[in-house]
């Protein structure tokens, strides 16, 4: 009996022990796995952007100057780095078969000058000839039809003849003027001012236009250049016609020099996807040498204004590059592409508007389609 009581008490004891314990357990508490985001506004600005761009000097003008005729070379008034002006000698050649010709022309031309007097003089008596027997032919019987006949055909045959005496006296003045203008060939002149920067030929060379492979000379004008720059394809429409670049060059570059915009292709190439544009630069002291880089520093604005978001809300996967929307919760990838940087903001092209709210912070754990909330502020 008393062991029965024991047990009835030591079973009541644990049924009050198993309550209290019950009692005591904490509920689980609800946790939220939706990830909060802020938003923020899409904004249409249209800043003026700078952008730094390898470019090059190039001359104002450069050409190769070959001789035009067949000679051996005889002087050589010119070397590397010479200055020469426009129309001086840089060498003589010798030709002397072109000088034969030449003087075989001014013959020619004083044959043909004596044949036309010789003409004009024999027109001159024909026609007094036939003036004369005209008149005469007036008094009945003194002259007979068949004279008057003679007498005409021969003033119109020695016009004729002088007619053509002139036309070959034209030619062979024309033949002279070509053998002159072969004879002038003969001193290789300077198309314009500027130095020669190249030189491939010696006194005794034997030259011509079938004979040099290289050229006499190159010769340069530096005293104004054409700072060429290949501009992307995304600026070709934000270089205007009043631009003013700085630059700098390897040889000084803590010295800023300004070039003023002048003339572009207008025209983008297949193979750089650039388009190359000239800015013009006054040599003055010869501080830049024709064939320097340099580094361009261009002021560029969208002809429109142009949409920009946070950098931070531009997601670079390998799928593409996105913003993300949130409609009712839910996250929208927008496909877009980039454009040009502004401080802490970047350009960007797509299915956007202005003022369409986007997730301003954007990561690879935001999927497409994912249930968020968004911060208040």
């Amino acid at each position: 009996m008393k062991v029965n009581l024991i047990s009835t008490g030591l079973t009541l004891l644990l049924l009050s022990l198993s309550t209290a314990c019950s009692h005591n357990e904490k509920k689980p508490e609800v946790v939220d796995d939706m990830v909060a985001v802020e938003m923020t506004k899409v904004r249409r600005l249209q800043p003026l952007l700078h952008t730094v761009l390898p470019g090059e000097l190039k001359p104002w003008n450069r050409t190769q100057i070959f001789p035009k005729v067949k000679g051996y070379l005889a002087s050589i008034t010119a070397d590397r780095g010479t200055q020469v002006k426009k129309g001086q000698v840089l060498a003589t050649l010798e030709a002397p078969e072109l000088i034969a010709s030449l003087n075989q022309a001014k013959a020619e031309v004083s044959s043909a000058e004596a044949a036309l007097l010789e003409r004009h003089a024999k027109q001159q008596a024909s026609r007094n000839t036939y003036l004369r027997i005209l008149q005469t032919s007036k008094t009945k019987g003194a002259v007979s039809d068949n004279e008057l006949e003679m007498g005409f055909a021969s003033m119109m045959a020695d016009s004729a003849l002088a007619r053509v005496s002139r036309e070959n006296l034209q030619a062979a003045r024309a033949q002279l003027e070509a053998q002159n203008q072969l004879a002038e060939y003969l001193l290789v002149k300077a198309p314009f001012n500027g130095f020669i920067i190249e030189r491939n030929v010696s006194p005794g060379d034997l030259v011509g236009p079938e004979t040099n492979v290289k050229p006499m000379f190159v010769l340069e004008d530096g005293s104004k250049l054409r700072l060429t720059v290949a501009i992307p394809e995304n600026l070709a429409n934000s270089i205007g016609d009043r631009n003013t670049v700085s630059f700098t060059t390897q040889a000084e570059p803590l010295k800023e020099y300004h070039a003023v915009f002048a003339r572009s292709a207008n025209s983008v190439q297949e193979h750089t996807r650039t388009m190359l544009a000239e800015f013009d630069f006054i040599n003055h002291n010869a501080d830049l040498k024709a064939g320097m880089y340099a580094e361009v520093n261009i002021p560029v604005r969208r002809n429109k204004a142009s949409l920009f978001v946070p950098k931070t809300s531009v997601l670079l996967s390998t799928e593409g590059i996105f913003v993300m929307k949130v409609n009712a919760n839910v996250t929208q990838w927008i496909s877009v592409q980039r454009g040009n940087s502004l401080d802490s903001l970047v350009e960007v092209f797509g299915p956007v508007s202005e003022d369409d709210q986007v997730i301003k912070t954007v990561n690879d754990e935001l999927r497409n389609g994912q249930v968020v909330r968004i911060k208040s502020r």
